[in-house]
């Protein structure tokens, strides 16, 4: 840990803050053959734990869209994300990706992660829950607008949100 002159707390790696969805583990949601859909994040799992927020933050998600706040961080901080869903494709060989939609107005830009193509069966739940993700907050753009979580599956299916564990790097 590093203090500047203006007593800030700079080179801090927290640890995780984990956001649960309860809002469709009994209600899957349905995905539309090749329509980016929102994913969800009501923060009211059984296993959020926000214990771990740092001083001066007091959320990093907006509870009634599931889309990512990152307002109360400083341009330069990063954040690491671990994002944990469960997909079910209707017919066999679908592809699915995961994408970040960031900015706003004329300065919306995505980041895209293709999650790979689902040929165990249909009908069949596809966990994922072991990546990670780092976005980092260096413009005004990024920072002070929303942050959707957005699933695209080639064939219709439908998906349930287990929640989002993230971890801030300060600059």
């Amino acid at each position: 840990m590093i203090i500047d002159n203006t007593n800030t707390i700079k080179g801090v790696i927290t640890a995780p803050i984990d956001y649960n969805d309860n809002s469709t583990s009994g209600s899957p949601i349905t995905l539309a053959a090749n329509t980016w859909t929102d994913i969800p994040n009501d923060g009211l799992g059984a296993f959020t734990n926000l214990t771990y927020l740092p001083d001066g933050v007091t959320s990093l998600l907006d509870v009634s869209t599931g889309y990512l706040d990152l307002s109360e961080l400083e341009l330069g901080d990063s954040v690491i994300i671990r994002n944990d869903f469960v997909v079910t494709p209707n017919q066999n060989r679908a592809n699915l990706n995961f994408r970040y939609e960031l900015g706003a107005g004329l300065g919306v830009y995505n980041l895209d992660y293709f999650v790979g193509r689902l040929d165990s069966g249909a009908g069949r739940q596809y966990r994922y829950n072991l990546y990670t993700h780092l976005i980092y907050l260096g413009d005004d753009n990024t920072r002070n607008n929303p942050i959707k979580l957005q699933l695209n599956l080639s064939k219709n299916g439908s998906f349930v949100n287990n929640g989002s564990a993230i971890q801030i790097l300060k600059r």
